[in-house]
């Protein structure tokens, strides 16, 4: 292999080479999904709201009863994360998913409580948050509606309901794809938070309608708050709602904001998403010039 083409992850902290077998088949992430994660960005080797994302995970790791004690610090983590991040030689902005699962043993039940963790760090094509130019076309799955529970709010292993509908876009050539709690209403896509604009008031669905308590999310409503915005969290949207608005995005920690062209019938502005998305840079500039 050529040098410098090497790539490493971290195992319970320490660094092993890309492709080394690191698991046996009695991996509890393998066999039951027994785990959870979080994916974010990385601004050359500063993990954006890292303490949100380390909060988020130490709560669903109280709900799943994975001992939060045994999970480094966010000083130690973020502290091998830079390091994989400068051993991958990645030099603008990173993608980096830390998985936390049990320990092997046991069948359902478990034989320990303790955790393992896992960080994966890739390069992003591009440095800071860039609004997408051309809109996205979405459409919508009802073909295994994610039914609301105590882990429905984290990032958990068992994810059936992204990757069927994941596939059903891939199928339908969407751009992204819509998914229903048990209520039949939508409430985020594969992979990101669901928001949408009428009249100059943001919509977004609740935690309680079964979504992802995304970070990002968290950051819009933030900018929401500074800017005036009147915000209403909903029970979900009903197909009407979304093409009755002026405007549908959707967010995630990793991309920022995307914004909707097409859904249905109806075509969509991108006024809020620019806004929010030039907000958000003007937080990294912060971050470049130390403040």
């Amino acid at each position: 292999m050529p040098p410098g083409t090497k790539k490493y992850l971290v195992l319970n902290g320490h660094q092993y080479e890309c492709g080394r077998a690191l698991f046996s088949s009695e991996n509890r992430a393998f066999r039951y999904g027994d785990g959870l994660f979080e994916t974010f960005r990385c601004h050359k080797t500063e993990p954006l709201f890292f303490d949100d994302h380390y909060n988020r995970l130490i709560q669903g790791m109280s709900i799943m009863k994975i001992t939060v004690a045994g999970l480094p610090t966010p000083e130690i983590l973020k502290e091998h994360i830079e390091k994989l991040i400068v051993r991958n030689r990645i030099f603008n902005d990173a993608r980096v998913r830390l998985t936390v699962f049990r320990r092997d043993g046991g069948l359902y039940t478990p034989e320990t409580n303790s955790p393992a963790w896992l960080i994966e760090a890739t390069p992003l094509e591009n440095k800071g948050f860039r609004l997408n130019e051309e809109g996205l076309k979405i459409g919508t799955f009802d073909g295994f509606p994610k039914v609301w529970n105590l882990t429905a709010p984290f990032k958990t292993l068992s994810s059936t309901p992204y990757i069927l509908a994941g596939i059903y876009n891939k199928e339908n050539h969407y751009d992204d794809c819509l998914i229903m709690n048990q209520n039949k209403k939508w409430i985020e896509s594969i992979s990101s938070n669901l928001f949408w604009t009428k009249d100059n008031v943001l919509f977004t669905p609740a935690i309680s309608a079964g979504c992802i308590n995304g970070i990002m999310r968290k950051q819009i409503l933030k900018f929401a708050n500074l800017n005036d915005v009147p915000v209403k969290e909903t029970i979900g949207a009903t197909t009407k709602e979304l093409l009755e608005a002026d405007e549908i995005f959707l967010s995630n920690s990793v991309s920022g904001v995307k914004w909707v062209v097409a859904f249905e019938t109806k075509r969509y502005y991108n006024r809020m998403p620019k806004a929010i998305a030039h907000w958000l840079n003007e937080g990294l500039d912060r971050i470049e010039a130390g403040g």
